[in-house]
C-alpha cells in the first residue's frame, strides 16, 4: 500500500499536467465554508482518473476510521464503475459529491479535455468564460453566451495552458 507521502506525490504530479497530453481529468475543490480552493488533475486514461478519485484522494485525505474509509471507497466505486466520466456527467457528479461531502470535497468537472472544451454543463461554460475574460482584450462588447461557447481548435493550446496553470 502506498504511504500518504506517495499518494500526495502522485496527486501533485497529476495536478497541473497538460490536458492535451493527459486528456482525462477532473476539477475538485474543497467544500469548506471559508475556502473555495481547487485544482485540475489530469490522467492518460479514464481508468486512471477513476482510480485517483476512488483511491488516491480517499487514502490521502480521509481522516475517519478505516471502516468508514472502506465504505466511502465502496460507494464511490459503485457510482463510478457503471458510469464512465463522460456518461451523463451531471448526475454522476451530483451522486459523487454526496459521498465526497463527507471529506469536504466537491467535484465540479470530470471527463475529457474535449468535454471541458465543448460541454454544455454550466460549470464548464463558466470556466470557458473565465478563460476568455482572462485572455481576451476588449470583452465588454462580447456576450456572456459567446464567452461561454465551445473552445475552438485554434484556441485549444492556449486553453490547455490556462487549464494547466489554473489553481485557486
Amino acid at each position: 500500500m502506498n504511504t500518504e507521502a506517495d499518494l500526495k506525490s502522485s496527486l501533485d504530479e497529476a495536478q497541473g499536467r497538460n490536458p492535451l497530453k493527459f486528456p482525462f481529468g477532473f476539477y475538485i475543490e474543497d467544500d469548506h465554508e471559508q475556502s473555495a480552493g481547487g485544482s485540475f488533475f489530469w490522467y492518460k486514461t479514464e481508468k486512471e482518473l477513476q482510480q485517483s478519485i476512488q483511491n488516491d484522494f480517499i487514502n490521502a485525505l480521509f481522516e475517519g476510521a478505516s471502516d468508514d474509509m472502506a465504505a466511502v471507497k465502496a460507494e464511490i466505486a459503485r457510482l463510478i464503475e457503471p458510469s464512465p466520466p463522460n456518461a451523463d456527467g451531471d448526475d454522476l457528479l451530483n451522486n459523487l459529491n454526496l459521498v465526497l461531502r463527507e471529506i469536504e470535497l466537491r467535484l465540479q468537472f470530470m471527463g475529457s479535455f474535449d468535454d471541458l472544451c465543448k460541454s454544455k454543463n454550466e460549470w464548464a461554460k463558466y470556466f470557458r468564460e473565465s478563460y476568455r475574460e482572462e485572455c481576451l482584450d476588449d470583452i465588454e462588447d462580447i456576450s456572456s453566451k459567446k464567452l461561454q461557447s465551445p473552445i475552438k481548435k485554434s484556441e485549444q493550446d492556449d486553453f490547455a495552458d490556462f487549464v494547466s496553470d489554473y489553481f485557486i
